[in-house]
């Protein structure tokens, strides 16, 4: 049995997943913390492959990109936990969370699937129904 991507992305979701839920029953707090990122690649990467089971080059680049910066902001929230820092009369792990975090994945999430949907994915739903394209 022959895995494409599709399988690979639904293995990773079904993997990250186990281990949020062993991390909430043993009280592991990494496992459910860092599932967040991880499973927001898998699903990103999974909503941007066409019908043929491909991606488009420059559409991956800016999702990995967009991923790599959400997980460089969880790393650094995890770093700031014990600081005693404030930023934005905020304790500045948590402010990472509501200054950068939140406004990323609640603005920045929707226009990076946008920009994929209009380069990549709308072509491929268009070429197939002849009843979308018109």
């Amino acid at each position: 049995m022959k895995l494409d991507r599709t399988d690979v992305l639904v293995l990773v979701i079904g993997i990250a997943s186990l281990g949020t839920a062993l991390g909430s029953l043993f009280d592991i707090w990494h496992a459910v913390y860092y599932a967040v990122p991880l499973l927001t690649v898998a699903f990103m990467l999974m909503g941007s492959l066409s019908l043929d089971g491909a991606w488009h080059p420059a559409n991956l680049t800016m999702i990995v990109a967009f991923c790599a910066v959400l997980a460089g902001l969880f790393v650094a929230a995890q770093f700031a936990l014990g600081s005693g820092g404030m930023l934005g009369g905020l304790p500045v792990s948590t402010a990472i969370f509501v200054y950068m975090i939140w406004p990323l994945t609640a603005v920045g999430a929707p226009l990076v699937y946008a920009a994929v949907h209009k380069s990549w994915l709308m072509h491929d739903l268009t070429q197939d129904s002849p009843t979308l394209a018109s």
